[in-house]
């Protein structure tokens, strides 16, 4: 005996693939239970017949003596209502979209989510110069070091560790530099954990063309950093490090051929100086917290590639030098158009007629800048009016911009420094206080 209190069993429709005709309704609606006929008078319904049943609508075929169901068509937005000609007109090459995405100052990670072809154009250039604290370090260590299939580190052209202390390891720079060796054109190391292993990795960093090592406080090696630089035919900016000990080996050493900037510091000798033969192609020059160098040493170097230079900076402290070493400088370098000078090593005869010499074409110096350290006796060793004495007497006729430092005292509101702002302004040039 049958259970009446059984529920009915619900019969889902079931569509099943067919190659050639697509999805085809496996469970036909039954005619006769909608309409109570029998099979005889199927053939007798009229073509395009329809009828409604819960599971959808159908129509009768002659042809085939079939039922077939009715689509109903899916509604469009009318915001997504578009002409064809439209459609066509508003796609863009993916070349050109690069390009585009090239401009943008920023790429947020969220492009990435697009499409594929977004990932593959962003990823270069999120990638490309990324801004590293010590806040994220650790995760793009991990995103480039130990994820090694998608292989980031390829995208990395500008590398700024500057900002990371403590969270650095050399281990750390020393993967990061073997990962983004490949396109890697600017590195600047960080102040802490940069020794033996980060400049045995630099090696590979064959396409480096600015390496700073300013920053960096460990003890480092003259002699490795040279072994490490001697392949880097497109270097052209070079910063020595400022704890450096040891200047072995600097006479087999090969400069870069294509060397233009170039910062001397640290335990940087006396002879390492007079033999160096300095690339000519140097136009920037720069001395700083170099204890060991003294006057002869630094006209030795100008009388190399002193006529060649156009940027020449000198930073305190240099303790061997004396209170009148850098006066000479002008007469050594003629086609100086920026240059910082301390006022500890020079004095106001380095802007007298005897060191600002004539020359066959006007003195193309446009940026001069004075510094003190603040040091007793300092503030009265150049006056407002050795500058002034030397704008009238046509000595520095391109000069656009002086910077003097605060801890020289002058005093801004006299009668000296009104009048040098006066022949200042009447070359167009402008005069600026430092108070740094």
């Amino acid at each position: 005996m049958a259970n009446k209190r059984r529920p009915k069993k619900v019969v889902v429709p079931y569509r099943k693939y067919v190659g050639g005709q697509g999805f085809v309704n496996n469970r036909q609606p039954s005619i006769e239970a909608e309409s109570g006929e029998n099979k005889a008078t199927k053939g007798s319904r009229a073509n395009g017949d329809v009828f409604h049943t819960p599971q959808g609508t159908y129509y009768y075929d002659v042809d085939t003596e079939s039922v077939i169901q009715i689509k109903p068509p899916t509604p469009v937005p009318v915001a997504l209502q578009v002409d064809p000609e439209d459609a066509q007109a508003m796609v863009l090459p993916w070349e050109v979209l690069a390009l585009v995405l090239k401009q943008c100052e920023r790429i947020e990670p969220q492009f990435l989510a697009v499409c594929w072809h977004w990932y593959s154009i962003c990823v270069p250039l999120l990638y490309r110069i990324p801004k590293l604290s010590s806040g994220n370090f650790s995760q793009f260590v991990d995103a480039v070091v130990n994820n090694r299939k998608k292989r980031l580190g390829e995208n990395v052209v500008e590398l700024d560790l500057s900002m990371i202390i403590q969270s650095g390891k050399n281990s750390y720079v020393s993967k990061l530099l073997r990962r983004c060796s490949p396109k890697l054109q600017s590195f600047i190391a960080p102040q802490t954990s940069f020794g033996y292993a980060p400049l045995i990795s630099l090696k590979s960093c064959r396409q480096l063309r600015y390496l700073d090592l300013g920053l960096v406080s460990e003890t480092v090696q003259l002699g490795e950093l040279f072994s490490a630089i001697k392949e880097f035919r497109s270097l052209t900016h070079l910063s020595f490090p400022r704890s450096s000990v040891d200047c072995e080996g600097f006479r087999d050493f090969d400069w870069p051929p294509n060397l233009q900037y170039l910062k001397l510091s640290g335990g940087i000798t006396n002879e390492f100086v007079r033999e160096s033969t300095f690339p000519r192609t140097i136009k920037k020059l720069e001395f700083a917290f170099c204890p060991q160098i003294d006057e002869h040493s630094v006209y030795t170097v100008l009388v190399k590639i002193g006529d060649r230079l156009t940027h020449l900076n000198f930073h305190y402290p240099m303790p061997t030098l004396q209170g009148s070493s850098l006066d000479a400088v002008f007469r050594y370098c003629l086609n100086l158009r920026v240059l910082q000078l301390p006022v500890d090593y020079c004095s106001k005869w380095a802007f007298s007629e005897y060191m600002l010499t004539p020359l066959p074409s006007p003195r193309p110096l446009c940026t001069l800048m004075l510094d003190c350290s603040g040091n007793l006796g300092q503030a009265f060793k150049v006056h407002p009016d050795d500058i002034t004495i030397a704008l009238a007497e046509d000595r520095l006729p391109h000069l656009r911009t002086l910077r003097v430092s605060s801890k020289l005292g002058w005093d801004l509101e006299g009668r000296d420094v009104n009048d040098l702002i006066s022949f200042l302004n009447d070359q167009h040039a402008d005069f600026r206080i430092s108070y740094f």
